[in-house]
């Protein structure tokens, strides 16, 4: 606030400083300590850049706006102190892009100015958001939040006038942003439908079992699946080609909820549906780490005990194609999420499964 203030002032009274204001807060001889201290500045501000985008990229996986990515914890004590490789890459892709075509500071100033207006903007809105559900009344929020909102759209408004100027590059940015997310969350929603839409409900499949048939094997077989009321597709293939079940069977869902962190003992749900057949669902916060192996730990509280060296994790894996048909979630965005699911990152690894004990049963979906 002192050094906007600041500037304010010295071109109240020096309209001939508009070029580099803030070098002129000082006399000659504080140049280069400011110009240090503005490089110190520029330092502390990209690491806070670079870290918010690594934290926000875990929490949109977790959320399911993002598909899986290599996700690493740099810290044993903070569980926040994360990097994402393929983050820093596209950062950097987009650095040298952006270093190319402005190739000067006072060329970014649009860009800058139509960046940091929006997201005071959309701060604000979130704000007010925020509040109301923490049960503030209309009549108590609007008012306070009008003030901010007002502003910030001030602000906005204004340097909307300088997108021909550079300007466009943060909106631009923000629209691929929110396509990917968009894509791959109606993707998620799609694909979702179609397994329901041929799936058998799993207490029928239960139900339908013979005592002696399908023969049973010793062991347990976990299936991942995103709808334990179902059957997965993984253990259709499996019974299909092998013709026998494990003696125990486990659907296990991993479920993020819109939450920092899930407290320990609502962390698991246990049912039991008979003829050796058990759902566990895992419920995680976004800033929780998923961990397979340690869940299965804890299902020892509900009287369902694991022994790894006897315990398979089945996993399906499926390669999505466009439909060679126009449908209603368009070609370009079928091709986007095409893409997105062939190549993010592996569930065993995700979700810290023992890569020894994992079976993994391929196909393909047309979406």
């Amino acid at each position: 606030m002192l050094n906007y203030f600041g500037q304010g002032a010295l071109l109240l009274g020096n309209p001939d400083a508009l070029e580099h204001p803030f070098y002129h807060l000082a006399p000659e001889w504080g140049l280069y300590p400011l110009v240090a201290l503005a490089s110190m500045a520029t330092i502390i501000a990209s690491q806070a850049v670079i870290s918010g985008a690594f934290s926000i990229t875990r929490q949109a996986i977790q959320l399911g706006y993002l598909p899986r990515l290599e996700v690493r914890h740099t810290s044993e004590q903070e569980i926040g102190q994360v990097y994402v490789p393929r983050i820093n890459s596209g950062l950097l892709i987009a650095i040298i892009v952006l270093v190319l075509g402005f190739r000067s500071s006072d060329n970014l100033g649009a860009a800058y100015g139509i960046a940091v207006s929006g997201m005071m903007a959309i701060t604000t809105g979130l704000a007010f958001l925020y509040m109301r559900s923490q049960g503030w009344s209309l009549a108590l929020a609007v008012p306070v939040f009008a003030v901010f909102g007002l502003v910030d759209l001030t602000f906005l408004s204004a340097n909307l006038l300088k997108i021909r100027e550079g300007g466009w590059f943060p909106i631009a940015v923000a629209v691929l942003v929110f396509t990917i997310m968009a894509t791959w969350w109606r993707g998620r929603r799609l694909l979702a439908e179609l397994r329901a839409r041929d799936a058998m409900p799993l207490n029928q499949f239960v139900a339908g079992l013979a005592p002696d048939k399908p023969a049973r094997v010793p062991g347990t077989a976990i299936f991942m699946t995103r709808d334990p009321a179902h059957v997965p597709a993984a253990l259709l293939h499996a019974l299909k080609h092998y013709k026998v079940l494990h003696e125990r069977v486990v659907m296990m869902q991993v479920e993020t909820q819109d939450v920092p962190h899930v407290p320990g003992e609502q962390r698991l749900a246990i049912g039991e549906l008979g003829k050796g057949f058990y759902t566990i669902r895992v419920r995680y916060g976004f800033m929780d780490q998923p961990n397979v192996v340690r869940a299965l730990a804890q299902c020892r509280v509900g009287g369902l005990r694991f022994n790894l060296m006897e315990t398979s994790f089945i996993i399906g894996r499926e390669r999505v194609r466009p439909r060679p048909r126009r449908t209603a979630f368009w070609r370009w965005r079928d091709r986007l999420f095409s893409l997105m699911t062939n190549n993010m990152l592996d569930a065993t690894e995700f979700f810290r499964i023992p890569p020894n004990r994992v079976v993994e049963l391929g196909g393909q979906i047309e979406i």
